[in-house]
């Protein structure tokens, strides 16, 4: 049976490269978003929002139309709150956008904490093996953002959720192109 990787195969001799290569892929395309937030903050804010209801709306929906079929299920009552519950909390967030953009600034203020708090980790994991200085770096700096959010004003929720957005995107696009061109260059 032949081997699906020959011995003329770019890829044979530097299993990184194919890595590397996505590397600066993905740090161009999240480059390019956080560029794109910034350059409109709310707008950012708002279709995160708009986003998030929808999915909240789908999901209910999708937990109603089962416990449609599902009355003996021990669950039914619980399973049929949530769906409600989703429904309610996903049309709140496409009636009330500014609302709904103040809770999702706590929200992503606790989920940078916890991505940094991850980066951080893998910083100083994998110390030998990848540029772990671009990965300390962004750590910290999205460790900083989830401190402000958590920590801002309402009024100032709704533009600092798109602008932070924004700057995540662009330091991880860093990390993962600088991340690439040392894969390429080792």
């Amino acid at each position: 049976m032949a081997s699906t990787h020959s011995a003329e195969s770019p890829w044979a001799d530097r299993p990184s490269s194919q890595l590397a290569t996505w590397c600066l892929v993905l740090g161009g395309v999240l480059a390019v978003l956080g560029g794109l937030a910034l350059a409109s903050p709310w707008a950012a804010s708002t279709l995160i929002d708009v986003f998030c209801g929808v999915t909240l709306i789908a999901a209910g929906i999708s937990q109603l139309a089962m416990t449609a079929g599902t009355f003996s299920f021990r669950g039914f009552w619980l399973t049929l709150l949530c769906g409600a519950l989703s429904i309610v909390a996903g049309t709140g967030m496409l009636v009330l956008p500014k609302a709904g953009v103040e809770a999702l600034v706590i929200f992503l203020g606790i989920m940078l904490l916890f991505e940094a708090a991850a980066k951080l980790t893998a910083a100083f994991a994998i110390r030998e093996n990848y540029p772990w200085g671009w990965l300390l770096f962004d750590g910290l700096l999205t460790g900083v953002l989830g401190g402000i959010l958590l920590t801002t004003q309402p009024a100032e929720a709704s533009i600092l959720l798109g602008v932070f957005v924004g700057i995540n995107l662009l330091s991880s696009g860093a990390t993962f192109a600088c991340a690439g061109l040392w894969l390429k260059n080792h």
